[in-house]
């Protein structure tokens, strides 16, 4: 009896466990483009490209910038839109290339804004170290 009661327990946390994954990105794998457009694009733009696979639905992207800087970026695979980008930096280096803390233009109405939050919409996610 104490077998069958962990088994069925254990087969709920695992069956609950996946329906509760989702992917990040949703396109239709038809609209999808090619990695080496996306391979492509980032080298016109300076940055040297280690690996591109498929994570949760998106491209992810995993090199350096053309300042050196380890990246890990997440790409829409059929817009090729950045959805996330993370950035190490060296003791020795900032993000004053990346963003402009000091002149940032506030949002000059509350249309400017995703329901009461304060963050822009349609904005990449972006992580500093």
């Amino acid at each position: 009896m104490k077998n069958t009661l962990i088994t069925a327990f254990l087969s709920t946390c695992l069956i609950s466990g996946a329906a509760l994954a989702s992917d990040d990105c949703t396109d239709p794998t038809v609209d999808w483009q090619p990695k080496e457009r996306l391979r492509q694009m980032m080298l016109d733009n300076g940055w040297e490209v280690k690996r591109i696979k498929v994570d949760d639905g998106c491209y992810e992207l995993k090199g350096r910038d053309r300042k050196g800087h380890r990246v890990e970026a997440k790409f829409s695979p059929a817009s090729l839109r950045i959805i996330e980008l993370e950035i190490k930096f060296d003791d020795s280096d900032d993000a004053s290339d990346y963003l402009n803390l000091g002149n940032q233009a506030q949002p000059s109405s509350t249309s400017d804004l995703n329901s009461g939050s304060n963050t822009p919409t349609n904005k990449p996610k972006v992580t500093i170290e």
